[in-house]
């Protein structure tokens, strides 16, 4: 019983992390809709100032334009090493990786101890 109820439970929780990575995903993109969205609320309020604005003619121009300074700045971004600076502090943090890192210098020391006594 307990087994069964142990492995429901591993199966469950698999299958709401997977959801949430899948949702995770999908906010971001659904973050780039939004842009869109905003980007039409504010050309649309220009027009209410008196700007004279076709907000049909220069959305999609301006929205283009800004996905790619976007996707710029994010290739500047890894470039200049911040998102692997990040994903190291932040991996440096996770029990997993510190479980796997005390694992490694532990192996470390045994090769290091096996080739001593091989000399």
């Amino acid at each position: 019983m307990i087994k069964k109820l142990t492995k429901g439970f591993v199966s469950f929780r698999n299958y709401v992390i997977h959801s949430k990575i899948f949702l995770q995903r999908t906010m971001s993109w659904i973050s780039i809709a939004n842009a869109g969205m905003i980007l039409f609320l504010v050309l649309s309020k220009f027009q209410d100032y008196g700007l004279e604005l076709h907000i049909t003619r220069w959305i999609i121009p301006i929205y283009l334009g800004f996905i790619v300074l976007l996707v710029v700045f994010g290739y500047v971004e890894d470039r200049l090493g911040f998102h692997r600076e990040e994903k190291r502090a932040q991996e440096s943090k996770s029990p997993y990786m510190k479980n796997v890192v005390k694992r490694l210098e532990r192996m470390e020391k045994k090769i290091n101890s096996i080739q001593r006594k091989v000399k």
